[in-house]
């Protein structure tokens, strides 16, 4: 499984907002941020 690094501010931020939830709410990100950046798509 890949490693996803972000800063302590970011976790901080994405901690506060996941609602128990971070390794999801970063899973998603990292989705989204792929898909928006396929040019495929």
């Amino acid at each position: 499984m890949p490693k996803i690094t972000v800063s302590d501010s970011l976790y901080s931020q994405l901690d506060q907002a996941a609602d128990e939830d971070l390794e999801g709410a970063l899973w998603e990100m990292v989705y989204l941020h792929r898909r928006g950046n396929d040019p495929s798509e």
